[in-house]
């Protein structure tokens, strides 16, 4: 059996260490304001904008699924239309 070297044991402690490290710095005050007012209203800037491009996405599916309503509303007025169109046809042939 091969004897466990340095460099494997230190990757397997990376392996296991660094997902608890990121876990543990995204959970404690990455989200914090900072004290230094300059990066605070940067900060806070930032959130706005994200917050903007949510509402901008949101509006952009909503227009989407508008556009398609109205689609299938153009086909359904179309279909109606060559239906009379055809018994109009039939009528004069009369």
């Amino acid at each position: 059996m091969k004897t466990l070297t340095h460099k494997s044991i230190l990757h397997f402690c990376i392996m296991l260490l660094l997902p608890l490290m990121l876990s543990c710095s995204a959970l404690t005050g990455s989200g914090r304001m900072s004290d230094d007012p300059a990066v605070a209203a940067q900060q806070r800037e930032v959130e706005q904008l994200e917050r903007e491009v949510l509402e901008a996405q949101r509006l952009a599916e909503e227009a989407q699924q508008r556009e398609k309503a109205a689609k299938n509303r153009l086909k359904a007025a179309e279909h109606e239309l060559k239906a009379l169109q055809e018994q109009a046809k039939r009528r004069s042939e009369y």
